[in-house]
């Protein structure tokens, strides 16, 4: 019997005091840029499904999608980073992910791939955005592969006010009203 292998980061080794802590992205392109989101805030990433429009909703908001039994409000980043928003293309994709608390479709253009970033190359991003809002939707950026990616701060991408909607919409529509909350 041979003896359990240790310090080579095996199951049950300690970590290496000189490893560099990481956070693994999943890259999507939304428009011509691409953003990075923590794969641990992800749910699944599914090919978009039939979309029911929800009236009175944000521009932003492209309506709810039903998903193994539950009412998910879709939201297009295209719009809410006020980017041109065509029909979602072969490429595009909903991005399931938890928003303190709820279920949330992300509409993005293509996922691209996922990286592992020393977390020391994630910047505070820059303050360069006339919109102090839109400055909230980044938690961070980084200088990667040769291009800049800034990595979305999922929490601030709805208002409290706007999350609150959000789940007035799907309550609404999983009731079959789908009617203004």
């Amino acid at each position: 019997m041979n003896p359990p292998v240790t310090g080579r980061g095996g199951a049950g080794s300690a970590p290496r005091p000189d490893a560099v802590p990481t956070v693994q992205l999943v890259v999507f392109r939304v428009g011509s840029e691409e953003y990075g989101l923590d794969i641990l805030r992800i749910k699944e990433i599914i090919n978009p499904l039939r979309i029911t429009p929800v009236p009175r909703a944000p521009a932003f908001v492209e309506g709810v999608v039903e998903l193994r039994g539950t009412i998910v409000p879709v939201v297009d980043l295209r719009k809410r980073f006020e980017v041109p928003a065509p029909a979602v293309g072969r490429r595009g994709k909903y991005v399931i992910v938890g928003i303190q608390g709820r279920v949330v479709g992300l509409v993005v253009d293509q996922v691209v791939e996922t990286l592992r970033v020393p977390r020391p190359e994630v910047k505070s991003p820059p303050e360069l955005f006339a919109d102090a809002l839109a400055a909230e939707f980044f938690e961070g950026v980084c200088y990667l592969k040769g291009r800049i990616l800034f990595i979305l701060n999922l929490d601030k991408i709805l208002t409290s006010q706007e999350r609150l909607r959000l789940g007035a919409f799907a309550g609404a529509a999983a009731k079959g009203g789908g009617s203004e909350p």
